[in-house]
């Protein structure tokens, strides 16, 4: 229990310590969201009936991949997207890119999310609950505290290369590297959500409806 304590208290004072990213990450994506609205409200009738039915036919089986493959291929891709941001915060130069995938992120949800309530009605919100969010509710989360970290970490090669302070470069290498950690399992475990449970909800609502 005390170690628990511990924990929440330093997560705590990690984000606290660092506000400023927190506001700046959660502005972009949100900012992305905004934009993914928008996109899928200005789309034309024949591109909304084309991926109606391009959707229709995932969700009635046509196109079918089996649960394995799509999950190792699902996990695969969340770990290339972790080591990805990792080596962007090593380079330093590469945080902008960091930035963009939030933000990315935030319009492709925004637009699924969007267009699925405005073709689908209550059908959409019942896609919206079992097909987009279960794993989303770990990705996006993780991919914050992944962007966050390293933005971090190359503001503090930054300040070593420019302003010649002493700062203990291990200890913040190791930092990065557990959070990275941390958030490779969230990964992992959202891929097997993506993979397993998402599909099975989503058919067995989808019927019920």
């Amino acid at each position: 229990m005390l170690f628990f304590l511990k924990l929440r208290l330093m997560v705590q004072d990690y984000f606290r310590e660092r506000i400023f990213l927190v506001a700046l990450v959660l502005i972009l994506f949100l900012m992305g969201s905004v934009f993914g609205v928008l996109a899928a409200g200005i789309l034309e009738p024949a591109q909304r009936e084309h991926l109606l039915s391009y959707l229709n036919q995932g969700l009635h089986g046509d196109v079918l991949i089996p649960n394995s493959v799509y999950t190792r291929q699902t996990i695969v891709a969340n770990i290339k997207t972790v080591f990805f941001l990792f080596f962007m915060g090593i380079s330093v130069i590469g945080v902008p890119l960091a930035l963009l995938l939030i933000f990315t992120r935030g319009f492709v949800l925004g637009y699924s999310i969007s267009f699925l309530l405005r073709t689908m009605g209550f059908k959409g919100l019942v896609l919206v609950l079992t097909g987009v969010m279960p794993h989303n509710l770990l990705i996006i989360p993780a991919l914050f505290l992944m962007v966050i970290a390293i933005i971090d970490f190359a503001a503090v090669l930054t300040k070593i290369r420019f302003t010649k302070k002493q700062v203990i470069i291990g200890a913040e290498l190791i930092k990065c590297a557990v959070l990275t950690i941390a958030v490779l399992l969230a990964m992992v475990c959202a891929g097997f959500i993506q993979g397993y449970l998402t599909p099975l909800l989503t058919s067995w609502l989808t019927r019920v409806i």
